[in-house]
């Protein structure tokens, strides 16, 4: 049995997501909120990303906060 390692990244569209383990050993799931600018907890996607459905790409921690910075960069110019 492999066992999944955590932090996982992916990009589901255009929006980053993240899994991440949590303190007490359990997992969630942080989604880019496009009014806020900020990784929120968004479980709607768990099933996305765990699945692959739909237009998915895992990517490196980099690439991930490359792509956030990028869409906060463009937010703050609105």
């Amino acid at each position: 049995m492999t066992q999944i390692k955590y932090p996982q990244y992916f990009i589901v569209g255009d929006r980053p997501v993240a899994l991440q383990k949590t303190d007490d050993g359990g997992l969630t799931c942080l989604a880019y909120n496009w009014d806020t600018g900020n990784l929120e907890r968004n479980m709607s996607y768990y099933l996305k990303v765990s699945n692959m459905e739909g237009e998915i790409d895992e990517v490196s921690e980099e690439v991930f906060n490359q792509k956030v910075e990028q869409l906060q960069n463009q937010l703050n110019k609105e």
